[in-house]
């Protein structure tokens, strides 16, 4: 009886001493990397490191500013194409307008759901170094960026810290839903 308690205990040992488990955040930045890629392979990610954190009242200001910026320039091209007599790029614009102004009405309806959790991290910036093998091409050791989830889902990655805000958006909940939604009537 003692040597079964004994290997079991030693088999337990050597289990959890096998299965060190990687870098859960080195783990999604490497998936998130090779996602779309339909070949073999491998990729390292090393010297990771937080730069900066959002909460989504920022990220609503993002938004919220982007869709403001997009009504103004709309408008006024609206009144030019009026103004000129082409009205198939008026339609076209004043169609454009209507889908901004939803969405940014919809952002501030989500902004005003969330109340207080406005304030909770949206998501982090990351910095790290990635480098392996994709097939039978070296992959150097190069730096990027990327935006992670509190939960450790990677939202947007690149080379460059000023291009990874630009899907950020996803992360409000029914962001995305609400831009489907468009797509799917533009579709229909």
């Amino acid at each position: 009886m003692k040597k079964i308690i004994l290997l079991a205990s030693l088999v337990l040992a050597l289990s959890s001493c096998g299965s060190k488990n990687a870098d859960p955040l080195a783990s999604a930045i490497a998936d998130a990397l090779t996602r779309d890629i339909d070949q073999p392979c491998k990729i390292h990610v090393r010297d990771i490191q937080k730069l900066d954190s959002t909460n989504f009242i920022t990220e609503f200001k993002r938004r919220i500013n982007i869709y403001e910026i997009r009504l103004d320039q709309n408008t006024g091209r609206l009144e030019k194409y009026i103004k000129e007599g082409k009205t198939n790029n008026a339609t076209k614009v004043f169609g454009e307008l209507q889908r901004d102004t939803k969405i940014y009405n919809e952002l501030l309806g989500l902004k005003e759901m969330m109340a207080d959790d406005t304030l909770k991290t949206a998501y982090y910036d990351y910095t790290f170094v990635y480098q392996g093998k994709v097939g039978e091409q070296r992959v150097p050791a190069t730096r990027a960026y990327c935006t992670v989830t509190p939960d450790g889902r990677v939202l947007t990655y690149g080379p460059e810290q000023k291009v990874i805000h630009k899907g950020t958006g996803i992360v409000i909940p029914g962001y995305q839903e609400l831009l489907d939604s468009f797509k799917e009537k533009a579709e229909e």
